[in-house]
């Protein structure tokens, strides 16, 4: 049994009091091609070192490739841990034309320039560059969505970044977390909470939904019901007035 293994899987509603969850994890390359997908956690992304959950990571190596597709445009980063990674992105000129049919005409100018710029542009081979952005699969290998890539301007800076990628790794990767069963179980009833708190939202908002939908077809309330009595017992006494009018001259109802 390796030590991946021995490590407790928490539930979801425990993720919040991971110290990787929303943090910009520092990995080597080969990292990120070592960790663990499990059952159940794949529509959000979520990705193990051991049993800590990993969305979002951060890499620094020099590109080596450069590939361009209709779509898409991938960066091959070497940072000397053994394995390269591949980092996407979708450039906004081409982002723009997949999707100008259907937004173009709501930009203005101004919109329109803005995602015409290619933050990467001057992004070449050679360059050093820190990434970060979200962990996919594709075809069975771990690869990067960026969020943001920047180029490393001087030795000095990787170097600090390489400090920061180690000091992750003692403090936070090479140290087990585990969690006291209280802490679970006061997740576990938070999440209850919240989910309980979420029907009672969705239900009240159904039930003015269908109170809107009934009023147009409302049955009549008693004020109304009233006058109307009072309507029909109008209606019938000059019913009777002009009966009565009848028998005694043919014209006195219009006063001639």
């Amino acid at each position: 049994m390796t030590e991946a293994t021995k490590a407790a899987l928490y539930p979801r509603y425990c993720f919040h009091l991971s110290p990787t969850v929303n943090t910009w994890c520092l990995l080597r390359a080969a990292d990120i091609h070592a960790l663990d997908q499990h059952a159940g956690f794949e529509g959000e992304n979520f990705f193990f070192y051991r049993n800590l959950p990993i969305k979002w990571v951060r890499v620094v190596g020099i590109v080596v490739a450069i590939e361009q597709f209709f779509n898409r445009r991938l960066y091959t980063i070497d940072d000397s841990s053994g394995r390269n990674i591949v980092v996407v992105t979708t450039p906004p000129a081409l982002a723009k034309a997949k999707n100008e049919s259907t937004v173009g005409e709501q930009r203005t100018d101004k919109d329109a320039d803005a995602q015409e710029a290619d933050p990467y542009a001057d992004i070449d081979v050679g360059m050093v560059v820190d990434v970060k952005g979200s962990v996919s699969s594709f075809r069975n290998e771990h690869q990067i969505n960026i969020e943001r890539m920047t180029v490393v301007r001087s030795t000095a800076q990787e170097v600090v970044l390489w400090e920061k990628r180690a000091k992750f790794r003692r403090e936070v990767l090479d140290v087990p977390w585990v969690l006291r069963d209280k802490d679970v179980r006061r997740c576990r009833r938070d999440a209850e909470r919240s989910e309980a708190e979420a029907e009672k939202r969705k239900a009240k908002k159904q039930s003015k939904a269908k109170e809107a939908k009934s009023g147009i077809t409302k049955l009549p309330t008693r004020d109304s019901k009233s006058k109307s009595s009072r309507d029909d017992s109008v209606a019938k006494t000059v019913q009777k007035i002009i009966r009565e009018g009848a028998s005694t001259g043919k014209y006195n109802a219009l006063g001639l």
